[in-house]
């Protein structure tokens, strides 16, 4: 079985593009395979790949974000991942692993098989490789050389900045597809061989701006000159795949699996916590509505942005980021809590969890979630007058069972169709506040995979599939019982189905 992941490239590019003819390995699988659309957890959009190779949801792994709050605290830390990977499950039943570069995994301690984690370039004369066993690092540097194989994440806007940018994630395409297509030939005895391809990831949160001529920040010169850097990484991931497949025999279950989708980074996260802080004290809107900023948001956002980026960021980063005195969050009812741009958290600071609470358990929870709620539902976009959130979720009604102690009580989804620089209800005033952040593309929900194979039906699977699925649905496929997934193997896909695992 070959697995390979798409981080973060969206499905209706690749549908659109493939129905162009620009990709066409993906093209064929879709015509010759099943496919159908992945769906989330809900209102969490940064753990998809822990949710994968866990099997289980959030309720149980306990990450929704690379930083969460400490139980028992107000401090925000990085949130170790506990649960053990499903690649283990098969590893210890007999069956043999190759893990290439598989997102946010750990390092195995032991494994029937071999493990790479990527490749990075922190200078330009030093690489790190981990791998397992740790001899394969030395094998691959001998074979391969010392070069790192890992992407660039960031870019400069400038057309230079922008041209390495492409340039390096297609060098880095080309270094992986070697390097699997190296480890392919070695051993054809693989069941089951995972690799994945994270350039669309960072061509989308770096270059969504050129590939979108609506945003604010698109500049039709760069755009002229350099084209669309998305669309260059996706055709080049395209023709990897078939260089891939082309490795592996006509009988073997290919599954290609994008994690999540991609579009505008617009959101409300940098201006949520003043929105609390409002609705907690109205006479906060009084007073800042006297001051109010009188910028045109809008027509200033790309001015303001770059304006942060090359001057007020150093500053930050010189002087250090800091965090929210402690005394700060615990005399307010609620707070924000580090969460991804698709999903602002809430966490309400409740008497016998938080240190220092404030809103007793029950019916007073109760009522003051039903009252923040509403509030947030009265919020618009002020340049727009659209609602400024599409959904609010409750984690007790999403999640049910036993949640871990440091997921946030409320996630509001933002309403992602225009820039989000001035918010506005009856109760809050005005706020007008530009995100900094460098990144003008970021994830939405939903991905897409795709399987193909000898038992594999041709067809579109209707309903959305769970991302908790892969992890049982793979194990039954190699006779593996996977014991404490939350997921389903997937049916209506192969000619000879998946037995149910428990």
């Amino acid at each position: 079985m070959l697995f390979i992941g798409l981080d973060g490239a969206d499905r209706d590019l690749i549908r659109q593009w493939a129905d162009e003819g620009l990709l066409p390995t993906i093209q064929s699988l879709l015509q010759k395979g099943a496919w159908g659309i992945t769906q989330d957890p809900p209102g969490i959009n940064g753990c998809h790949w822990p949710t994968f190779l866990s099997g289980v949801s959030p309720a149980q792994h306990g990450r929704y974000w690379a930083q969460q709050i400490q139980p028992g605290t107000y401090d925000i830390k990085p949130f170790g991942f506990p649960w053990e990977p499903f690649w283990n499950v098969l590893s210890r039943a007999g069956r043999k692993v190759a893990l290439i570069d598989s997102p946010e995994a750990p390092l195995a301690d032991d494994l029937n098989g071999i493990q790479i984690i990527e490749r990075h370039s922190y200078s330009q004369k030093t690489s790190s490789i981990q791998t397992y066993p740790s001899s394969l690092a030395v094998e691959l540097e001998t074979s391969l050389g010392k070069e790192p194989i890992g992407s660039w994440r960031t870019a400069g806007r400038s057309l230079a900045d922008l041209k390495d940018f492409r340039q390096n994630l297609m060098t880095s395409i080309e270094k992986k597809t070697k390097l699997v297509s190296h480890l392919l030939k070695q051993d054809d005895e693989w069941d089951f061989f995972l690799t994945a391809f994270r350039e669309a990831h960072w061509a989308g949160h770096q270059c969504w701006h050129l590939h979108d001529p609506n945003h604010p920040e698109y500049d039709p010169e760069i755009a002229r000159s350099l084209g669309n850097p998305m669309k260059d990484i996706y055709i080049a991931i395209d023709a990897a795949i078939g260089e891939l497949l082309q490795q592996v025999s006509p009988e073997t279950t290919v599954f290609i699996f994008a994690s999540t989708g991609m579009g505008p980074n617009y959101t409300g996260v940098h201006v949520l916590d003043e929105i609390l802080l409002r609705i907690e004290n109205p006479q906060r809107a009084v007073m800042h509505q006297e001051v109010s900023n009188t910028l045109n948001s809008l027509k200033r956002y790309k001015f303001l942005r770059q304006l942060k980026k090359r001057l007020w960021k150093p500053i930050q980063n010189l002087r250090g980021k800091g965090k929210p005195p402690i005394s700060q969050l615990s005399n307010r009812k609620c707070f924000q809590v580090p969460s991804s741009e698709a999903f602002g958290g809430i966490r309400i600071n409740l008497v016998g969890r938080e240190p220092q609470g404030k809103i007793q358990p029950g019916q007073e929870y109760e009522d003051f979630c039903q009252s923040l709620c509403q509030d947030l539902s009265e919020l618009v976009n002020h340049d727009t007058e659209e609602p400024l959130i599409r959904n609010i979720f409750r984690s007790d009604e999403i999640y049910q069972g036993e949640r871990p102690m440091g997921h946030p009580d409320i996630l509001v989804e933002w309403n992602r169709n225009a820039p989000i620089a001035s918010v506005s209800s009856a109760k809050i005033g005005k706020i007008d506040k530009v995100y900094w952040d460098s990144r003008t593309g970021d994830h939405k929900p939903g991905g897409l995979f795709l399987v193909s194979g000898t038992s594999i039906e041709p067809r579109r699977i209707e309903h959305p599939t769970s991302i908790v699925d892969f992890a049982p649905t793979i194990a039954s496929l190699l006779d593996v019982p996977l014991p404490h997934s939350d997921g389903e193997p997937i049916s209506g896909v192969f000619s000879k189905e998946p037995s149910i695992q428990s």
